[in-house]
């Protein structure tokens, strides 16, 4: 049996999402720019899965453009904004506990001259709102910040985020949303910019969602033949869009289901975990049921996780993104942790899919690892 906890990494496509896929690259594969006939239905459908995607989300159909994924998405959305208002604006802010896709492109911007302000948060996943507020000015063009943290499941909160940034400036507020939908609903009301990829949700890698609303403006990163609103130019990839849109449907059509369920383990994980004497839970209880994230005290995270994999459990020690790096997580680290902790945590996030009987199949093999497997912190 192949016990799978790494879902915020990535999770197996619906059935439907790859059928869809097949379908539409199959009978639709024209382009949907060209003058034609079938460029034509192309285009029609790639109009619809916009609508659909739009409608889940509860925003206008133009104000979806579709991308590769979220790494893109943000690369857009962040640099779209700063380098249109660098003449006049050049105070950025974001959080330590960002994914890298959003770290680095402000640690980028930073050596094109770019002020950036980074938030602190601590080991409950507190954000200092103080200090957001403090830093909020007339030079600042954009917030950047997560609505669930991809490691440990700290869930920010976007709407009193939002309420501040608009009270305190005119910057816009882009939230990497990767890891709360099909999680936790995000009110449309609640950002200026978001971002998603399709994987995390059941569709295919390769596939995302930038939501801007009509109000903000955009310098486009990749110039072109003036695709998606002129702002991601480059032929439709149409069996990957309309892929997005109904792995979206069914994520979103499933919501209470998985979430009842995932609550269900994740409280038996909690229970079970607190038992173990060298297990340190680092999510806090407000986190989202959805992340899982440990420390081991007496043993390396990296050596427990590789023997788990022996065994057919598959978790994360790190964001999927950096986890063939250095061995630490630094969300862990921010949040003021000790290095045994930050340098041994692991990971497990779910769909909402799993079961009871995989949970206890998990703890019993860590039990048993843990046991055979020689004490190793330094």
């Amino acid at each position: 049996m192949e016990i799978y906890f790494d879902c915020s990494a990535t999770i197996k496509p619906y059935s439907e999402v790859l059928k869809t896929f097949e379908t539409v690259s199959l009978d639709d594969f024209a382009n949907s720019a060209s003058n034609h006939g079938l460029g034509y239905k192309s285009l029609t459908i790639l109009e619809k899965a916009r609508k659909q995607v739009a409608k889940y989300l509860n925003v206008q159909p133009d104000e979806i453009i579709f991308t590769s994924g979220a790494t893109e998405g943000n690369n857009l959305a962040i640099k779209g904004v700063c380098h249109r208002e660098k003449k006049h604006k050049k105070t950025i802010i974001t959080t330590k506990a960002e994914h890298p896709s959003v770290l680095e492109v402000f640690h980028a911007l930073e050596t094109d001259g770019f002020k950036t302000v980074y938030l602190d948060y601590n080991k409950d996943g507190q954000l200092d709102l103080n200090q957001l507020k403090q830093a909020l000015n007339d030079d600042v063009s954009l917030v950047s910040i997560m609505a669930i943290n991809n490691e440990v499941g700290y869930i920010f909160p976007i709407d009193k985020i939002y309420k501040l940034v608009k009270e305190n400036s005119d910057a816009y507020l882009h939230v990497d949303a990767t890891q709360a939908i099909g999680k936790e609903i995000l009110p449309s009301d609640s950002y200026d910019l978001m971002t998603f990829s399709g994987h995390k949700i059941g569709g295919l890698k390769g596939s995302g969602v930038l939501v801007k609303k009509r109000k903000v403006y955009l310098d486009p990163l990749i110039d072109g033949g003036g695709q998606e609103s002129g702002y991601r130019s480059g032929t439709s990839s149409l069996g990957l869009d309309c892929s997005l849109a109904t792995a979206l449907r069914i994520t979103m059509s499933t919501l209470d289901e998985r979430t009842s369920k995932v609550k269900e383990i994740n409280n038996y994980l909690r229970n079970e975990l607190s038992l173990i004497k060298e297990v340190v839970i680092t999510s806090p209880k407000s986190a989202t049921p959805f992340i899982l994230n440990f420390a081991l005290t007496e043993h390396k995270g990296s050596i427990i996780a590789e023997a788990l994999s022996n065994n057919n459990i598959y978790v994360s020690t790190t964001s999927a993104c950096s986890s063939r790096q250095a061995g630490e997580s630094y969300v862990l680290k921010e949040a003021g942790f000790d290095p045994v902790i930050y340098k041994n945590s692991i990971r497990l996030s779910f769909s909402g899919f799993e079961t009871i009987e995989k949970a206890r199949i998990f703890v019993e093999t860590l039990k048993r690892l843990l046991k055979e497997i020689k004490p190793n912190v330094n």
